[in-house]
């Protein structure tokens, strides 16, 4: 006899809440079999079992202005969730960080129907937007987050919140960089940059050329040095002007971020990523001058990059916006990739932002909580 399938909703509007959704996904589905998923991911959550109602790539905008220009096929997008929800009747619905977006959609899920609402990965609040909390006290009925200081954060707002670790540690297990490198084809015994752009279509439009120019400049410094440009595989590359010398990984992005001695990465999760692998990076990030002169008097917090809030100290470099030159980043990242100090000082900090991080099991204690809450 097949038993009953048990639904749930679940939403992820960018690459790294689709890498997150997956784990869970997989380690709820390890707990009870029974378990199937609708809604919004990309193809790690499609690797899973899961067909999205939208393709994640549209859902990837960034930034006030841009929001804007794309309004209404959010609000398309709104209308198909909540029409398939009311069609399907989950048991349970389960957003993933990408606050503009869900928290919206929360409001209107406990204003229509009765249904409990997980919020995993907590949107960053803490940042900017604070009285986003009111709606998160109204509608959400779980919270659970993957940073320490957050679970504090929240309790003193008289949220209950559990903190589950982060979701990346699961799936490091410290490989050798040169034996990476030679997993991708390349020259175990050189030095490896590797470029991480973003995903989204404007911050490769802003980032690009910064980071070609930046890795010119140190490949003069360091002429063996070995470029990978790491990029999502749903990335059209067809038309951008990528040097001869640069390397494009798209099967294994994330392996190239773990291979590098030193990355160029856009503020966002894969510094986390790069800091939990031990890569030495630089911070960059440009935006719509509009959004960028908004966001300046929004966002509380003194740092952009999340090894840098996690440590609440400056451990590796930012530059950001006009800031973000190629001699600027090409400065720091000679100073880090080669040895020395300054690189040991940049790799033991990073050490201690990792263990801070708990010890890998977030997906399945989030599992756990969830179906614990459900039954």
């Amino acid at each position: 006899m097949i038993s009953q399938l048990r639904n749930f909703f679940i939403i992820a509007g960018e690459i790294s809440g689709d890498i997150h959704g997956a784990l869970l996904m997989d380690a709820m589905k390890k707990v009870d079999p029974t378990c199937h998923f609708t809604g919004i991911g990309g193809s790690e959550m499609e690797g899973v079992g899961f067909s999205s109602l939208v393709p994640l790539e549209k859902m990837s905008v960034m930034g006030f202005v841009e929001v804007l220009k794309h309004l209404r096929f959010f609000k398309s997008v709104e209308q198909k969730v909540m029409e398939t929800i009311g069609a399907e009747n989950p048991e349970h619905i389960i957003l993933i960080d990408y606050p503009g977006f869900n928290l919206r959609l929360a409001e209107k899920v406990k204003q229509k129907f009765n249904i409990p609402i997980t919020y995993y990965i907590s949107p960053q609040i803490w940042a900017w937007k604070e009285k986003r909390i009111d709606i998160i006290k109204r509608c959400v009925d779980q919270m659970l987050v993957i940073f320490p200081f957050e679970k504090s954060w929240y309790a003193e707002r008289g949220i209950e919140v559990e903190w589950v670790g982060h979701p990346y540690l699961e799936e490091w297990n410290a490989t050798p960089k040169s034996e990476l490198k030679t997993q991708l084809g390349l020259d175990p015994d050189r030095l490896l940059l590797t470029l991480f752009p973003g995903s989204r279509k404007q911050e490769l439009d802003r980032h690009l050329t910064v980071c070609f120019g930046a890795a010119k400049k140190i490949q003069a410094d360091i002429s063996e040095l070995q470029i990978v440009l790491g990029l999502a595989p749903n990335v059209d590359i067809e038309s951008m002007q990528i040097p001869e010398n640069i390397h494009v990984e798209r099967a294994h992005p994330r392996r190239a971020l773990e291979a590098a001695d030193a990355a160029i990465i856009a503020s966002g999760t894969s510094t986390l990523e790069a800091t939990i692998y031990g890569t030495p990076m630089v911070i960059i990030y440009k935006m719509n001058p509009i959004s960028w002169w908004i966001s300046k008097r929004l966002v509380k917090t003194r740092f952009a990059g999340m090894p840098n809030l996690i440590a609440n100290r400056i451990i590796v470099p930012e530059f950001l916006q006009s800031d973000a030159t190629p001699k600027a980043i090409s400065t720091q990242i000679i100073r880090m990739i080669n040895p020395g100090l300054a690189r040991d000082n940049t790799l033991q900090n990073l050490h201690n932002v990792r263990e801070a991080l708990d010890n890998g099991n977030a997906s399945s204690k989030a599992a756990t909580l969830i179906l614990g809450r459900s039954t």
